[in-house]
């Protein structure tokens, strides 16, 4: 097949309709499921009779809201957001930093040396968080946004990082539900919760909040001893998965429940949510972040740019690498093993999708906010995102047509990153998303 160089030619493909062809600078540019014709009972997010287009801003909102951040002009930002076709992102609401007033950011990122990472910031700044998240909140108002309330610091709200023994467990988690709720006090007072469209007690549960629980290190060591599967010991695992969440959401539920909040529980991919979660969540947040597919030859082919440069590199690592040389072969390997990457896709959210019936016979709805690999991407001059925008927009239409409530379409779909540049690439594929199913 061959790929065409011109994003406008792209585009008029894939969006023929004169309609989707109107100025990106305007605010007309806003089109919804519904109005395009696609059936708002399969496809629309609850009562917003549209999917959601999901833009990740995590933490870096805020924290690279300086002077010269990649955020300083937020509303310029959110602006961005809705003519590149988002109408929701997802960020960090620091619950536990609203409850403290004024906090402190800390540079932790050098623009001329650093390549750019999430919750990059460059000075050191100061902020009230529940003021700037007013901001935001009446920004996304302004431009037709919502927002998805996460929140990613477990340390910052129990106070440490270390391993939690069992009898501390629910004591902890409801400590977390419990600065949730009054975050989410002020938060209403100050009118961010009107444009909420899901609350997730914490990122990534499997990862931030029970990779520490003894109980969980303990189980995962008797499972690697034996060196096979074991049901029952999964079994355990899950039902602790299932307190947990529990313990964090039921407070928080109850809170919300006049302002028709949906729950969300953030995964670390395809689990089997339906014994993880209880009947007080409503979304089942799918992450899917893999590794590209890769052979022997291909593997070799990597580390001769650097070692460890054919796992799980973070920024730091791949920094130190070829970079040239492995964006030359990122993109060979990609085309080479392409329709082997985009079945994986199909198959892995195919089953993600099986996963969302609880025993009770409640039906979870599927959204997936962190998409679709890899993790750590150099954003760097010498290094091409070619294959990795083909891969990522391809990826998307392939879980368009499945019934996903919402999706993103990068973990680099946010203003710190140079692939926000191409505005083209972000609206034809959130567009085609909304048209597809």
């Amino acid at each position: 097949m061959k790929f065409m160089s011109s994003r406008r030619s792209l585009l008029k493909l894939l969006l023929s309709s004169p309609l989707l062809l109107t100025n990106p600078f305007t605010k007309t540019r806003q089109i919804t499921a519904q109005t395009l014709g696609s059936n708002p009972d399969r496809c629309q997010y609850f009562d917003k009779n549209t999917r959601l287009t999901i833009a990740m801003w995590d933490f870096s909102w805020l924290k690279a809201n300086h002077p010269d951040g990649a955020y300083e002009d937020l509303e310029k930002r959110v602006r961005e957001a809705h003519e590149r076709g988002y109408n929701t992102l997802r960020i960090d609401c620091f619950p536990s930093h609203i409850l403290q007033g004024e906090v402190t950011f800390s540079k932790n990122y050098n623009p001329s040396t650093d390549l750019p990472r999430w919750g990059q910031t460059s000075v050191d700044h100061k902020c009230n968080v529940l003021k700037r998240l007013s901001q935001l909140a009446e920004y996304c108002r302004k431009y037709d946004l919502w927002l998805g309330l996460d929140a990613w610091d477990k340390q910052h709200m129990i106070g440490h990082d270390e391993i939690i023994e069992s009898n501390n467990e629910e004591k902890t988690f409801r400590k977390i539900a419990e600065i949730w709720v009054e975050a989410l006090k002020l938060m209403r007072d100050a009118g961010i919760l009107e444009r909420a469209v899901w609350i997730a007690p914490l990122n990534e549960v499997p990862h931030y909040g029970v990779s520490k629980l003894r109980s969980i290190i303990n189980i995962r060591k008797k499972i690697s001893e034996s060196g096979q599967s074991n049901p029952d010991l999964e079994r355990s695992m899950d039902e602790i998965y299932k307190n947990v969440n529990h313990w964090m959401g039921e407070a928080i539920k109850d809170e919300v429940k006049n302002d028709n909040i949906p729950l969300s529980y953030s995964s670390l991919g395809m689990e089997n949510f339906a014994s993880r979660v209880t009947d007080i969540y409503d979304v089942i947040d799918v992450h899917f972040l893999p590794m590209i597919i890769m052979d022997e030859m291909d593997k070799k082919a990597f580390e001769k740019t650097g070692r460890g440069a054919s796992t799980f590199s973070d920024f730091e690592a791949l920094l130190k690498y070829d970079l040239a040389e492995y964006s030359k072969i990122w993109n060979s390997v990609c085309k080479k093993n392409y329709a082997k990457m985009l079945n994986e896709v199909r198959d892995y959210h195919q089953k993600a999708l099986d996963n969302l019936s609880l025993p009770s016979g409640k039906k979870l709805t599927a959204v997936i906010t962190e998409s679709f690999g890899p993790c750590f991407w150099p954003d760097h001059p010498s290094v091409s995102w070619e294959w990795y925008k083909r891969y990522n927009a391809d990826a998307l239409r392939i879980v368009a047509s499945m019934p996903f409530a919402g999706s993103s379409l990068s973990n680099y779909a946010e203003p710190i990153f140079s692939l926000w540049e191409d505005e083209d690439w972000h609206y034809a594929a959130n567009t085609y998303f909304l048209n597809a199913c």
